[in-house]
């Protein structure tokens, strides 16, 4: 199989990697600010956070990453949206666990944490899109 075949056949996947670089970028740089040069707590800092990437992942996902047009809608935008917050919000919650623990419990640096944070939530939400959300 060549690399075209590869790019062809995996490319919601590979885009989905860059915009979830894009939305890690959000996620972490608005946990920088909130955290790190404002001094707001941990918890309050991830969910803002989190909130800001999710609301930029929705529109990403749905227009560019998994290619949703509005004549395609398979449930319909209320229901993706509705299906996203709340699959978001599972990942969110695994989120606040993971940085609670690392950072708060265990004092460990809270943005290597959040790093890894976004790659464990980055792989379930992945799954969730391609096969619940925003299906072919």
């Amino acid at each position: 199989m060549g690399l075209r075949t590869l790019i062809r056949k995996y490319s919601d996947f590979f885009t989905y990697c860059v915009f979830g670089f894009l939305a890690t970028v959000v996620n972490m740089g608005s946990y920088a600010i909130l955290y790190g040069w404002l001094g707001m707590a941990n918890v309050p800092s991830t969910v803002i956070a989190w909130s800001l990437a999710v609301s930029f992942a929705f529109v990403t996902n749905r227009q560019i990453v998994f290619r949703k047009k509005e004549g395609v809608v398979r449930h319909g935008i209320f229901m993706e949206l509705g299906l996203f917050f709340s699959a978001r919000a599972a990942s969110g919650v695994l989120d606040v666990v993971i940085m609670y623990l690392a950072v708060d419990v265990m004092d460990w640096n809270p943005g290597l944490w959040k790093f890894i944070s976004n790659l464990a939530m980055g792989l379930c939400n992945y799954i969730a899109g391609k096969f619940l959300i925003f299906p072919a």
